[in-house]
């Protein structure tokens, strides 16, 4: 399960990056088209990163647990 959180938390945080560059990148450019599709992938990655943060918390051994 630690493992999924990690995936997921890598794969949410590319998506908000390149969403967000992108989409401010074509916005400036005016390409309005594109930047509404790479702004619209911000928040997907930002569930995604999200909910692989709250796994890797939830999940991940921890000190107490090697006793």
């Amino acid at each position: 399960m630690d493992r999924i959180g990690r995936y997921s938390f890598i794969a949410g945080l590319v998506i908000t990056v390149v969403g967000l560059i992108f989409g401010f990148g074509f916005m400036f450019a005016d390409s309005d088209e594109l930047a509404k599709m790479f702004l619209m992938a911000v928040p997907l990655g930002f569930l995604l990163l999200f909910a692989g943060l709250s796994t890797i918390v939830l999940f991940s051994p921890r000190d107490s647990d090697h006793r």
